[in-house]
């Protein structure tokens, strides 16, 4: 999941290890350009360099404005060594359109398979001269990660929801609801946690609402959220009435990060029992993996059409919003779309 910046794109665990490899790779690299020569500069990496500068000299990264393709392929060599140090099994490396986040930001996102994932993730240049990854780094401070300092995300106003096979996930509401909210929501995230225990049953009360959550697992920094995806979606193929009270169970009474994978195995049978789903037919689906295509497909295409979000992301009439949103800000955002598609359509 492109998932993060930070993010990541499809999966932040993975970036973070990732980006930070690249990052120290490249302030080491005898390439001019890509980092200022006052280390304690790259903190105002988003600021625009003064006018008339001097020409930068040949192979620096202010060639990437007209050729981002020449500096993809010196980057890539970077990447690629960056992920067999960290002994990572990756397969086909691609990288992605870029997108130009505004004219000051430039996002080159690539995709890698490891295992059954696609993983995006993202490389910043800001200014045509400053490169930017997951996390950001001080250099001046022995590569210290700068928490207040997220970096930039390349985040689409709107998506259509015809992106997505709605029908695969579940949904609560009359298809015919004047308003369609989508989540991607990951059962290790702690806002989306949140999100589910104070916000999530005023959503699915609404009957102005069609709610659907998509599954969104951020594998590489939650090591259960796969697994707790893949079982909420083959025991909602088993029993599609049983999700919601499946994912309510998962969302407030399970705190996953302390649980290893063996530990989930009687938790989500003890939860089957409960919502009468049949156990076999839900044991045989997670033995295979049955969802996991659809899931990925779902998180693949979201960072592909809007950068690097982290969990939770909301689809909302067609807006995209990142992070927690309380109900109120959603019915908010309902207007909003509302009266821009009333002005585009007069």
């Amino acid at each position: 999941m492109f998932v993060t910046s930070r993010r990541r794109f499809s999966s932040p665990f993975l970036a973070i290890a990732t980006s930070a490899l690249i990052f120290l790779q490249l302030s080491a690299m005898s390439a001019p350009g890509l980092f200022p020569e006052n280390n304690d500069n790259i903190l105002l990496a988003a600021e625009t360099p003064p006018p008339n500068t001097a020409t930068p000299s040949k192979g620096t990264t202010e060639e990437i404005g007209t050729d981002p393709a020449s500096f993809q392929n010196r980057l890539k060599k970077i990447i690629l060594d960056s992920l067999s140090r960290q002994k990572i099994p990756y397969k086909n490396f691609v990288w992605l359109t870029p997108k130009a986040v505004d004219s000051a930001i430039l996002a080159l996102p690539f995709s890698v398979d490891v295992g059954a994932q696609k993983i995006v993730l993202p490389v910043y240049v800001i200014n045509h001269r400053y490169l930017v990854t997951t996390p950001l780094l001080d250099i001046s401070r022995h590569y210290a990660v700068v928490p207040s300092i997220p970096p930039p995300q390349p985040i689409a106003l709107s998506l259509s929801s015809t992106n997505f096979d709605l029908e695969k996930f579940p949904s609560n509401g009359k298809k015919e609801a004047p308003h369609l909210v989508i989540m991607f929501g990951d059962e290790q995230c702690a806002a989306c946690r949140r999100w589910n225990r104070q916000e999530e049953a005023s959503i699915r009360k609404d009957p102005t609402i069609r709610f659907v959550y998509i599954p969104y697992p951020q594998v590489t920094i939650h090591k259960n959220a796969l697994t707790a995806a893949i079982f909420e979606m083959c025991a909602f193929q088993a029993k599609p009435s049983s999700f919601w009270a499946i994912h309510d169970q998962i969302d407030r009474r399970v705190e996953m990060k302390n649980i290893d994978k063996a530990g989930l195995t009687p938790i989500f049978s003890g939860f089957m029992l409960q919502a009468g789903i049949p156990t076999g037919a839900v044991k045989r689906c997670m033995d295979e993996s049955r969802p996991l295509e659809t899931i990925s497909k779902a998180g693949n295409t979201l960072g592909e059409r809007i950068g690097v979000p982290a969990p939770p992301v909301f689809l909302i009439d067609g807006q995209v919003k990142q992070g927690y949103m309380t109900y109120a800000q959603i019915k908010q955002s309902m207007s909003t779309a509302k009266a821009s598609v009333t002005t585009s359509n007069p």
